[in-house]
């Protein structure tokens, strides 16, 4: 029985050796195979260790360090792929990355991202053909394209230049405020004087096929003198609406209503729309301030916690808003600083020469051995009572030279116009004793001491970069003791500060903080110690040569700099003081329904082309419309007499 014992023991010694030996070198084998670039193969070799030896410690914690730093890499690959545009090569990287850890959440949002940047090409694939197509429907849904995207991605440069386009061209196209339907746009000459406005506005009903609806607060008896060629219609009306102190109001696809410019009326029927902003860089307390000084925002409400803006205006003043927002909300500039600081440190300890006693003693020796000398030994004084004592002869012939270089390479990622600092060295406490009422309490205080750097960018818009720099390196020199024991520290330090201006990867080397000791110590026999030629014979002497430099050199790399926003991005038109904006009902209800431009153009068949019509009445005539009816569009009323070859 205990020979079974026995044997089963060594047969269970064996299998655990042979499956350690096993785990051992599938552990080495897969970290060779990693090594070598064979991702699969070597992760099954490590998990077959971890599962041969699932309680060492070691092969697990390889396992998942060597698995996580291949998905970081994955998943940064994908990204700078993705970036680039290789879409394909960037979709293979992240699948790789969750084929090794199936729940990564940043390999997910990179497929994520993927199939957002592809309905993106889809998109702007769609406006951009839409914008090569040309033409005002087609730019408008262009534009409609666009949005969303911009919403999500505010600052996707593709996405900013397609949209710069769109607006130029649309500008282009449309006069003045330039958000009208076609029908708008259509060209009119018209030249009355004193003639009734309601005629005004039947003619103009007549030749862009628009209704015109008055409001019943509005004069009947009012009149107009109007004199303009080849102009818009838009332009017809807003001349017509400023001179009487009018507005209008778009209330359907086809549909004008007229109304008298005072508060209540324009509260009635001026449209409004709520927009949610969200911010990703500014400020939304100075966006929001800004909004309200240069706008004169109706309702903003701002909620910090998750950065948004709420506005309730008109179309015309959330577009206005967007814009300036757009402008504003921009990431803030950052700097990778490279900084290299060298010091040098030179020593040399030199000392030569001899080193002769510089005293010599004599003692009495006394008779007695215990109680030593005594007073009869005075009197029997001889060479014999009396010891000699004298120092040693040192010959002293030595030398040390001693380089050291203090090297700190900190490569430093700063925001713009923040403060970044940097401290290799130690904190040396300093112990303060404090005496109250005979009861003693110490407290203890900390220098730094070593190298400390403080940097801090300014970028500006040519790519160059302001840097504040601050640098002291300090050393404890020696220690001072108080009378009462307190220990304090006497320091040396060298400090240098700057403001440079440096462009783009440009290094600039900051030297000459030297700092020279030497020091002389001599030992000699006076008079003959001071010859030339013998004073190393006749004594020693230490010299003593300490040379340190300091070097910083520094070098910016803009990793995200400030881009000049295009002028159309810049700049756009205001309105007046009295009317921020300009007159935003009619453009309001192009914008804010799409069909409208649409349904005017496939209604009104002389959008084609559009031909100019003339009317003039050279005096005015007293009109025949009914005081009670405020719509036109039909026949006209006799308001004036047609020239001669012309047609009203």
């Amino acid at each position: 029985m205990p020979f079974r014992l026995a044997a089963l023991s060594s047969a269970l010694a064996a299998a655990l050796l042979l499956t350690a030996c096993a785990s051992n070198s599938a552990f080495k084998e897969g970290n060779a195979l990693l090594d070598a670039g064979q991702v699969e193969p070597g992760l099954a070799k490590l998990e077959q260790a971890v599962r041969d030896d699932p309680h060492n410690a070691e092969y697990r914690l390889v396992l998942l360090n060597r698995k996580l730093r291949l998905v970081n890499a994955y998943n940064t690959r994908g990204e700078t792929l993705r970036i680039k545009g290789q879409a394909a090569e960037a979709e293979a990287s992240f699948q790789q990355a969750l084929a090794i850890d199936a729940a990564n959440v940043v390999a997910r949002q990179g497929l994520a991202a993927l199939a957002q940047d592809q309905k993106q090409q889809q998109v702007l694939a769609d406006a951009e053909a839409l914008y090569q197509r040309g033409g005002d429907a087609n730019l408008t849904q262009a534009q409609a394209l666009l949005r969303p995207l911009l919403v999500q991605r505010p600052n996707q440069r593709a996405l900013q230049n397609l949209q710069v386009r769109l607006t130029d061209a649309q500008t282009r196209l449309r006069p003045a405020s330039g958000r009208l339907a076609a029908a708008y746009r259509k060209p009119i000459t018209l030249e009355f004087r004193d003639a009734p406005l309601r005629s005004v506005f039947d003619l103009i009903s007549r030749v862009s096929g628009l209704n015109f609806v008055f409001d019943r607060d509005v004069d009947p008896n009012l009149r107009a003198t109007i004199s303009v060629r080849d102009t818009s219609i838009e332009e017809a009306i807003t001349m017509l609406l400023s001179a009487n102190q009018l507005e209008q109001s778009v209330t359907g696809e086809r549909a004008i209503t007229i109304y008298p410019n005072n508060p209540q009326k324009v509260k009635d029927y001026q449209q409004l729309v709520v927009r949610s902003f969200f911010l990703a860089n500014a400020d939304v307390k100075s966006v929001a301030f800004t909004l309200k000084t240069l706008l004169k925002a109706k309702d903003i409400v701002t909620d910090e916690r998750i950065g948004t803006i709420i506005m309730r205006d008109t179309p015309e003043m959330v577009r206005m808003a967007e814009r300036i927002i757009a402008v504003q909300d921009v990431a803030d500039p950052e700097v990778m600083l490279e900084v290299e600081v060298l010091e040098v440190k030179r020593t040399s300890i030199q000392q030569l020469g001899i080193q002769w006693p510089d005293s010599a003693t004599l003692k009495l020796i006394g008779s007695d051995q215990i109680n030593g000398l005594l007073v009869n030994d005075l009197r029997n004084i001889t060479g014999k009572t009396i010891s000699a004592g004298i120092g040693p002869v040192t010959l002293n012939a030595n030398r040390n030279d001693t380089d050291s270089n203090l090297l700190a390479n900190p490569r430093i990622r700063v925001r713009n116009k923040d403060k970044a600092k940097v401290l290799i060295g130690d904190r040396v406490p300093v112990i303060t004793v404090t005496t109250n009422n005979g009861v003693s309490a110490d407290s203890v205080n900390y220098i730094d001491v070593g190298l400390k750097l403080d940097v801090e960018p300014n970028v500006y818009l040519d790519d160059e970069v302001a840097i504040k720099i601050a640098l002291e390196v300090s050393s404890v020199v020696k220690e001072v003791y108080s009378k009462s024991g307190t220990t304090a520290y006497q320091i040396g330090t060298r400090s240098a500060s700057t403001v440079l201006r440096l462009k783009d990867g440009e290094t600039q080397v900051l030297a000459g903080l030297i700092n020279d000791e030497d020091r002389v110590t001599a030992n000699k026999v006076p008079g003959i110690g001071q010859l030339p030629v013998l004073n190393r014979l006749f004594g020693t002497q230490k010299d003593d040569n300490t040379r340190s430099e300091i070097v910083l050199s520094i070098t910016p790399r803009i990793l995200r700099s400030i881009r000049r926003p295009e002028l159309a991005v810049a700049e756009f038109n205001a309105g007046t003081d009295s009317d921020i904006g300009g007159r935003v009902q009619v453009a309001a209800a192009s914008s804010s329904s799409s069909s409208f431009s649409a349904n005017a153009a496939a209604d009104d068949n002389q959008q084609e082309a559009p031909a100019a019509v003339t009317s003039s009445a050279p005096a005015a005539a007293p009109s025949s419309m009914t005081g009670g009816s405020s719509m036109t569009g039909g026949d006209p009323a006799p308001a004036a007499a047609p020239r001669k070859g012309q047609q009203p």
